[in-house]
């Protein structure tokens, strides 16, 4: 199906957000897609074993930057200490971009701009392991557009981020449509496949549909603001907390990440570690993009804090760490 056409007005806001900001911008090579992999360079000797009994040792954790949306909050977040990127993404006629709500105010910058940033810190030696694309609207293209269907978009992640050592998870929140088809079928083994639902409905569906390797799934549960809908973590219900905890305790999941920590959530985000044994938490801002900010630092010191109070549970992974 043709994409419709949003609103004309949008035409005008491209042409200003079609590249990187300018601000705090920093030179980014061109890397090559025939290049070299870091990941295929890198020893695993060291690497966490994906799917050991949880409890038996200090388990990797990602701390995962919330709604990434400008190239200078890639850089803000890993100089804070993010060891993983959350970019909501989004499908305009001329390309992908970093994106959460799809109108003419909440366009960042494109994708390709994004991908680069990250690949020049991963190279300059920034300790980021995966980027999270959470895909909006995945089917507004269709496979006769080429610039922004989601093979688009998968090409970008393996020429860009690729190469340069960084892992990519992409997230949907329904098994529907065209995108999700391709991305199951096609995933390599620095790619991973997530879905955000209860534990047992993404059980059912990647048993019937895959991945099969278990390591290549992820379910994810979450809320802008957790506390409205947090549960009981040792409860059944269907609230987020017992969710994930329900998740990790089926070991039918690589990984199992819960949304979104603020500075509000810093009970809630223990519980999760403590309790649901989460494999990590996207925190930052609820409603806006990162960058640096008292209230984006304090979010993650809940995370890296907890860690450090509980050697024998989490380190904060590193490159060498292995999540898919």
């Amino acid at each position: 199906m043709k994409p419709t056409s949003r609103p004309f007005f949008t035409l005008f806001l491209c042409v200003f957000l079609s590249a990187c900001s300018t601000s705090r911008a920093v030179p980014i090579d061109d890397f090559a897609s025939n290049s070299t992999s870091i990941l295929d360079q890198e020893e695993y000797s060291n690497a966490t074993q994906l799917l050991s009994p949880r409890g038996s040792g200090p388990r990797p954790f990602y701390a995962i930057a919330h709604r990434v949306l400008m190239c200078y909050g890639v850089r803000d977040a890993l100089w804070h200490g993010a060891n993983a990127l959350e970019i909501d993404v989004q499908p305009w006629k001329d390309r992908w971009y970093a994106d959460h709500d799809g109108t003419l105010t909440s366009k960042g910058d494109s994708v390709e701009a994004m991908f680069r940033t990250a690949a020049a810190e991963r190279r300059a030696g920034k300790n980021l392991v995966f980027v999270w694309l959470d895909i909006k609207n995945p089917d507004w293209c269709d496979r006769n557009w080429r610039t922004c269907n989601i093979e688009a978009l998968r090409n970008l992640a393996r020429r860009i981020l690729q190469p340069a050592g960084i892992r990519v998870l992409y997230g949907f929140y329904n098994p529907h449509g065209r995108a999700f088809d391709i991305i199951r079928g096609s995933l390599n083994k620095y790619e991973a496949l997530s879905l955000d639902d209860n534990a047992g409905y993404a059980r059912n569906v990647f048993l019937r549909r895959g991945p099969s390797d278990i390591k290549k799934r992820v379910l994810t549960r979450g809320l802008f603001f957790p506390s409205i809908s947090f549960g009981k973590c040792l409860g059944n219900g269907y609230e987020i907390c017992p969710q994930l905890r329900r998740a990790a305790e089926s070991k039918m999941f690589g990984k199992v990440f819960g949304w979104t920590i603020t500075k509000f959530q810093k009970t809630q985000a223990e519980l999760l570690m403590s309790q649901a044994k989460v494999d990590g938490l996207i925190y930052g801002f609820m409603q806006t993009h990162y960058y640096d900010h008292k209230d984006t630092r304090l979010s993650l010191a809940f995370l890296t804090t907890w860690i450090q109070d509980h050697p024998d549970d989490h380190y904060l992974a590193t490159v060498r760490d292995i999540p898919w």
